[in-house]
């Protein structure tokens, strides 16, 4: 009876043992191992690296591809800071935009002023003219005297003696007014009393007219600052167009920055 044996491990067999001597006579002496361990190689066996790691380093600070410039927008104008100059001086916020309306509202400011001390001085005068027609009413001689009033009607003049020590333009007020203190006027009572009102009107009138005119300067520094606010806003339209706020965030030196930059488009 045959056996037959397969061929086909035998040669595997054999060429592994053909790979193998080869590898073993390279071990160094006093090396002892298996057989089939890969070889050993020192000095100028050692190979070269082959596949090499590539090391990538990054830098997180600012660079140059990274880091945006700011960039100066000289035309560009607050509206809240033209607003708040026209509001303290009118006019001034309409400077500070470049619009020729300054000189409006600056010079309605200036006619203001004058205007307004211009009426308070005509009152003032028109006020102690009345005064000065009206004299001392201690002294008989005055145009309105408390003697004469006394002996005209027998009244206490105590009242009205308190009332001019204390406050002159309330007693003028009084017996100019109220026709019970008719008698104390001399000559032609009537023409007299008329003539002192006619000065007190015009101190009147003139005190109004510089109300007025204080209500005009207060409005000048509203509608002022409305316009410059206008104007500012006006003449920021066309560079908000090309306008626009950049951040980023990065670290430097082992600390977080936060950058920003406004930048305008050409």
């Amino acid at each position: 009876m045959r056996c037959r044996i397969p061929r086909a491990p035998i040669l595997a067999a054999l060429a592994l043992a053909f790979a193998v001597a080869p590898a073993a006579a390279v071990v160094p002496a006093g090396l002892h191992g298996s057989p089939l361990a890969l070889p050993l190689v020192t000095g100028h066996e050692k190979p070269g690296l082959v596949l090499a790691q590539r090391a990538i380093e990054r830098s997180w600070g600012p660079s140059e591809d990274t880091t945006y410039v700011e960039v100066n927008v000289p035309e560009w104008r607050s509206e809240g800071l033209a607003a708040g100059l026209s509001a303290v001086l009118p006019g001034a916020g309409q400077a500070y935009v470049g619009e020729r309306s300054s000189l409006l509202f600056g010079l309605l400011e200036v006619v203001g002023w004058w205007a307004n001390r211009y009426y308070v001085h005509k009152a003032q005068v028109a006020r102690d003219q009345a005064a000065r027609f009206a004299g001392n009413p201690a002294d008989s001689a005055s145009a309105w005297s408390f003697a004469r009033w006394s002996q005209a009607t027998g009244g206490d003049p105590s009242a009205l003696q308190a009332m001019w020590a204390n406050d002159p333009e309330a007693f003028y007020e009084t017996i100019g007014r109220n026709s019970s203190y008719l008698s104390g006027w001399g000559g032609s009572p009537i023409g007299s009393r008329d003539a002192f009102l006619d000065m007190r009107g015009q101190m009147r009138g003139k005190y109004l007219r510089a109300t007025e005119v204080a209500y005009g300067l207060w409005a000048n520094h509203l509608l002022a600052a409305l316009d410059a606010l206008r104007a500012a806003r006006l003449h920021n339209v066309p560079l908000q167009e090309n306008l626009q706020l950049k951040l980023r965030t990065s670290w430097h030196r082992g600390s977080p920055e936060l950058q920003a930059a406004l930048e305008r488009r050409f």
